[in-house]
């Protein structure tokens, strides 16, 4: 899909830029759009590539800026996020829709922007909202499991539930891990502009770049420290699954130990031999029956009072 939108160019009324918006492009489409810019768009094979000197480079007057790992929803899969950015254009190539950028169109009739740079730091300052966002939401999201694996329930945990626990923190995890590329990728982009910013960006714009390369680089330690909690919440989870089943391996084992010695008496008694005195006692049936729940009571009160039961 292609979109065109003219904005506003700044250091001379009346002088217009173009924004173009591509969504999951066809080769025709891309072609289009680099006769309309007049430079060179890559392909989706183009911004996927990691190395750094395919994330960024410069063009003749054009910024182009890769981020090959990114994903903002988690509803999304992981895709790459491309800006080419020049003195008359901005080309912002994607594979899904991001809100970041349908709310920034709308705003862009109460707010005007001043040329393509100031709408390519836009979209990197709402991108980074979200982000934002997200490690909240993670966050509290973590902090509700915590919660619920270390308070003292009334009953017994149901395994079910750790295992949908279990789950749900994998899922977390995956995230994060995500995020971690993101995040990661918004850091080498903005400390290469940082370093060396292209002067027609304007001196106003350094300001605004180092401001959301300090908020980047937080919420990339917070996103580290995220990660440790994930770390610990996981092993957390598993040792409690342990425990669970640790606990039905000893009511087996007990149950197992205990039925030991009745089994052993009643087998002795069942046995066929002619010169068996007890079968010729009055009370020898209730003194077998007294016996055998002897044998399961005693062994029962030893595990009481070693503290296994």
């Amino acid at each position: 899909m292609l979109h065109c939108r003219t904005i506003a160019q700044p250091g001379s009324s009346g002088a217009t830029a173009l924004w173009v918006d591509l969504c999951q492009p066809t080769p025709e489409e891309l072609a289009q759009a680099a006769q309309r810019v007049g430079f060179a768009i890559p392909d989706r094979a183009g911004i996927s590539e990691i190395e750094f000197s395919s994330r960024v480079r410069v063009e003749g007057q054009a910024l182009v800026l890769n981020l090959p790992r990114f994903q903002y929803e988690a509803a999304h899969g992981v895709a790459p996020l491309g800006f080419v950015v020049a003195p008359g254009a901005l080309v912002v190539q994607r594979e899904y829709p991001v809100p970041a950028l349908a709310t920034l169109e709308a705003d862009l009739d109460k707010h005007p922007c001043d040329g393509p740079a100031d709408l390519f730091l836009r979209m990197i300052e709402r991108i980074v909202d979200h982000l934002a966002d997200l490690l909240e939401s993670l966050e509290s999201t973590m902090s509700e499991f915590s919660r619920q694996a270390f308070n003292k329930p009334k009953r017994r945990r149901a395994a079910r539930r750790l295992e949908h626990m279990l789950h749900e923190v994998g899922q977390m995890g995956r995230q994060i891990g995500i995020l971690h590329n993101t995040l990661h990728g918004l850091l080498r982009m903005l400390n290469y502009l940082d370093e060396s910013m292209p002067e027609w960006f304007g001196e106003h714009t350094h300001k605004r770049i180092t401001l959301v390369l300090k908020d980047v680089a937080s919420l990339s330690e917070f996103e580290q420290q995220l990660g440790d909690r994930i770390e610990f919440l996981l092993d957390s989870v598993l040792g409690l699954i342990n425990m669970d089943q640790n606990e039905v391996m000893k009511v087996m084992a007990v149950a197992s130990v205990v039925g030991i010695p009745p089994t052993v008496l009643v087998g002795v008694w069942g046995m066929n031999f002619a010169a068996m005195p007890e079968l010729q006692w009055h009370y020898g049936y209730a003194i077998a029956l007294v016996a055998v729940l002897t044998s399961i009571v005693v062994p029962l009160a030893w595990f009481r009072r070693r503290g296994w039961v």
